[in-house]
């Protein structure tokens, strides 16, 4: 059954943004702040540059979406490469280790939260266990919404949207109440060792694949071109619009947090670990409020993600490579509903065997080798594909893509040590602790590919 017609562009700038903005700053500023040397310079230009290594990326989809206007993103471009194993193997591979794992952290930062509001955190009983129990029960509850309310995803996005600002809006009220720029950027402590942080350290590469990972979303209006008005149009404006937008909004939040932050006396900022709310922890009304803001900014990210990537295995069952029952959608409701189940499904399992930064390095370690999939298909439709409307001349394109492959490398690098050195570093771990999941992350994924050699070759196992 076909999707039909009915999104403008206010409706999808609204939930592109909706999509990427919030949530994953929240989930990663500490981080970050940390794997920059605690350096407020390097901080900010590591959120800077994640927008950088992400725009090449976006003006790249851009040319297929608006050219071909299929919903299905990069699956619906390598399945035109007549690469049948490869579209089957990058649609599965998105689904296992990108939707599931954006929406699994939604879901268990916002259980983090309500611990906290509650205090449950305080108290002697299993909060782990009542964290995930929370993140299972919020996504499908939200998954439950997204399925049985008819237009949820088109009347709530720009609420959603309003609602996600308000979180950011408190941050950057506080500094004004609370906050400090003294020695903020210009502290000669840090200047003095700015060189030596860029020379000595590499941490900058795995810092901005974190923030690359809170740039995720960007490439919304592609999985739902078909539903889009008048996508030629509407695609790339919303991209662009999205991208620019956030990191504006990204600068400016990181820049008030650190104003709220406390410097040691050689000037150096500390950022507590824990969440955002930590910084100004000496505050117990903002803190409250902060995180009562955020949970209803992550409701937000999550009808957001499984409005979007539910479209993506709806594209997959339409094509045969996800059995047809996945391509269902609810008569009253026109939603994918049997889509949003299986995406559902797959996120539970990240929720109760994954940490937080487990599960954002598993999806940078995924995106990275998926994109490079994705720009070779958009390679070969260029240069062989007589219906391909090119937008581009050569050497914007060819520039464009280099620049997208290499940030394709700088966060497959920054991934693996995230996911390797780091927590041998901090932690002291054997290596089998700590290799386990990603090679496990690796035989899933060869699996998959052999099964589609499989599927697809009609091999039968006797």
């Amino acid at each position: 059954m076909k999707l039909n017609k009915k999104y403008g562009f206010w409706t999808v700038l609204a939930s592109t943004l909706a999509g990427i903005v919030g949530s994953s700053i929240i989930i990663s500023f500490n981080m970050v702040f940390g794997l920059a040397q605690a350096n407020p310079l390097l901080m900010i230009l590591a959120w800077i540059f994640g927008a950088l290594i992400v725009l090449p990326d976006a003006f790249i989809i851009i040319e297929p979406s608006i050219g071909y206007e299929q919903s299905g993103s990069g699956y619906s471009w390598i399945r035109k490469c007549n690469w049948r194993i490869l579209a089957f193997w990058f649609g599965w591979v998105l689904i296992l280790f990108v939707s599931a794992t954006s929406l699994s952290s939604c879901c268990s930062a916002m259980s983090s939260m309500i611990t906290q509001i509650l205090e449950l955190d305080s108290k002697e009983i299993a909060v782990e266990t009542l964290q995930k129990a929370l993140a299972l029960f919020i996504l499908l509850f939200l998954a439950g919404i997204q399925i049985m309310v008819k237009n949820s995803s088109k009347y709530t996005q720009i609420f959603f949207l309003f609602v996600k600002t308000l979180p950011i809006i408190l941050v950057f009220v506080l500094p004004i109440m609370y906050g400090s720029k003294d020695g903020l950027l210009s502290n000669s402590a840090i200047n003095k060792e700015l060189g030596h942080a860029y020379i000595s350290s590499a941490m900058l590469i795995p810092a901005i694949t974190y923030t690359g990972f809170a740039y995720s979303g960007h490439e919304f209006p592609t999985y739902i071109t078909e539903e889009i008005e008048n996508p030629k149009k509407i695609v790339p404006w919303v991209i662009i619009s999205a991208v620019l937008i956030v990191l504006v909004i990204y600068v400016c939040y990181g820049i008030a947090l650190l104003s709220l932050a406390t410097p040691n006396e050689e000037g150096i900022w500390i950022v507590p670990n824990g969440t955002t709310s930590s910084i100004f922890a000496q505050h117990k009304w903002a803190v409250l409020t902060f995180n009562i803001f955020a949970i209803f900014l992550f409701i937000g990210s999550v009808n957001s993600l499984l409005f979007f990537q539910s479209r993506l295995i709806h594209k997959l069952s339409e094509t045969g490579n996800v059995h047809s029952i996945f391509g269902k959608v609810h008569k009253k409701t026109n939603q994918p509903y049997m889509a949003i189940g299986l995406l559902a499904c797959v996120a539970i399992f990240y929720i109760l065997f994954s940490s937080i930064s487990e599960i954002i390095s598993s999806f940078a370690l995924a995106t990275s080798a998926l994109k490079i999939l994705l720009n070779s298909s958009i390679i070969k439709l260029r240069l062989k594909d007589p219906t391909y409307k090119r937008i581009y001349g050569n050497k914007t394109f060819w520039v464009l893509m280099i620049l997208s492959l290499v940030t394709c490398v700088l966060t497959f690098v920054g991934s693996v040590y995230l996911m390797v050195i780091i927590p041998h570093q901090q932690t002291g771990a054997s290596t089998f602790s700590i290799l386990w999941k990603p090679i496990l992350m690796v035989v899933i994924a060869f699996l998959v590919y052999l099964f589609g050699i499989f599927k697809f070759n009609n091999i039968k196992i006797k």
